[in-house]
């Protein structure tokens, strides 16, 4: 637990410069993987160098999920404005692609997968193993839901470390890591 907690802020501060938030992400899912394999690590020695290793894959991370989310957001934006019904075929492939952007930093930090090896061990993997992908989804989905609804702290504290770790509970209980 005091891992978690120590994670979180660590993880908060990391990402205020908006262009490390690829970087921290991948150093928080590795490093979450690490401590549950020897949890008598230090937190923070871990995050730090899961954060040096991965700078360059850390940003490639962050252009692919910042372009992920916002090209289908314009598109549905502008489609609705001229043609509504080309909007719901959007919004549609758009849900696909959501599970796929949730999915894709586990299977891209956990491996030593090129970002094409990742991008179709993640469509696999959202396809064979849909409800994994959705329970994935929701995870973030209600833990902000409750902290929002009853203790806006909790989120800062333990909330962002704990959706990682779950949705990672899932991640290996799917098996999406490689034995590299």
């Amino acid at each position: 637990m005091a891992n978690l907690i120590l994670l979180n802020l660590i993880f908060v501060v990391s990402i205020l410069p908006i262009v490390t938030t690829g970087i921290s992400i991948i150093a928080l899912i590795n490093s979450l993987q690490e401590l549950k394999e020897d949890g008598s690590l230090s937190a923070l020695k871990v995050f730090t160098a899961h954060f040096k290793n991965n700078l360059t894959k850390g940003l490639v991370l962050l252009v692919i999920e910042v372009t992920g989310f916002s090209i289908p957001g314009v598109l549905i934006f502008l489609s609705l404005k001229h043609v509504p019904l080309l909007s719901t075929l959007i919004m549609i492939l758009f849900s696909f692609l959501l599970l796929l952007l949730v999915v894709f930093p586990f299977v891209y930090a956990l491996n030593n997968y090129s970002v094409k090896e990742a991008f179709f061990q993640t469509v696999a993997f959202v396809t064979v193993k849909i409800a994994y992908a959705i329970a994935i989804f929701i995870i973030p989905i209600a833990i902000i839901f409750f902290s929002l609804k009853y203790q806006i702290i909790f989120l800062f504290l333990i909330g962002i470390s704990l959706i990682f770790y779950i949705q990672l509970y899932f991640i290996n209980k799917a098996g999406v890591l490689s034995e590299s």
